[in-house]
């Protein structure tokens, strides 16, 4: 059995805290993965409003329906390609995972659970 660190009778750490550190950053990078995607959606619809509208009034040319323009290989192409590429940036960030803590002159890096605790 794993023997826990403790400071009187208030325990400091135990065997599952960092495990339950990781499941949570886990879970809350995937969320936001979930979240930047229907953000990247807004931004991507928008986007093709604009070209849309360029492709009108400046190339004087047809309107092009933007359900056509988003199933075309271009348009799933660059969509799917920005989600993948949002969501490789906020897996591999540190953001959520890592806190710098100052201690004794010199920085140390703790688990988001621990740097919040008291």
């Amino acid at each position: 059995m794993a023997k826990r660190q403790h400071l009187g009778t208030i325990y400091d750490s135990y065997p599952a805290k960092s495990f339950e550190s990781w499941l949570l950053v886990i879970l809350f990078k995937i969320i936001m993965v979930f979240v930047s995607s229907f953000i990247w959606l807004g931004i991507f619809w928008v986007g093709m409003t604009i070209v849309n509208f360029l492709f009108v009034n400046l190339l004087g040319q047809q309107s092009v329906p933007q359900m056509q323009m988003f199933h075309s290989l271009a348009g799933q192409g660059v969509y799917w390609g920005g989600v993948v590429l949002i969501g490789l940036y906020i897996i591999l960030s540190r953001s959520g995972s890592h806190k710098k803590v100052k201690k004794a002159g010199h920085e140390k890096y703790k688990g988001i659970y621990e740097a919040n605790q008291h």
